[in-house]
């Protein structure tokens, strides 16, 4: 559950953090200044190596929700920062929602 959590908080400071500072289709760019997605990913978890399950369950994620479609090709296919906020804010309630199904299973099948 913790590191589902910590997935969905992420996409969600990611998308904060395009609507503060900016996004740019390519280069990741320094903290603090427009990024690309992956640059505001690592700006919301500022992590030099990530744990192998968060970013399994991260990548594993978005590559659903964008229906195979690598995050590349999604960013030279909307050009907007605005889109790629609104794609982590899904990813992250995907995330949440998941989480929510098993705690609830949980309790009513224990």
């Amino acid at each position: 559950m913790k590191v589902t959590l910590q997935a969905a908080r992420i996409f969600s400071k990611a998308a904060e953090y395009i609507r503060c500072y900016g996004w740019q289709e390519s280069g990741m760019g320094v903290d603090g200044a427009p990024r690309c997605s992956m640059g505001a990913l690592a700006s919301a978890n500022p992590e030099k190596i990530w744990n192998k399950k968060l970013g399994s369950l991260m990548y594993n994620t978005l590559y659903k929700e964008l229906n195979g479609e690598s995050l590349t090709e999604f960013n030279k296919r909307v050009k907007s920062g605005e889109k790629v906020a609104r794609l982590f804010e899904r990813v992250a309630s995907m995330l949440v929602g998941s989480e929510s199904v098993k705690v609830t299973s949980q309790f009513l099948f224990s």
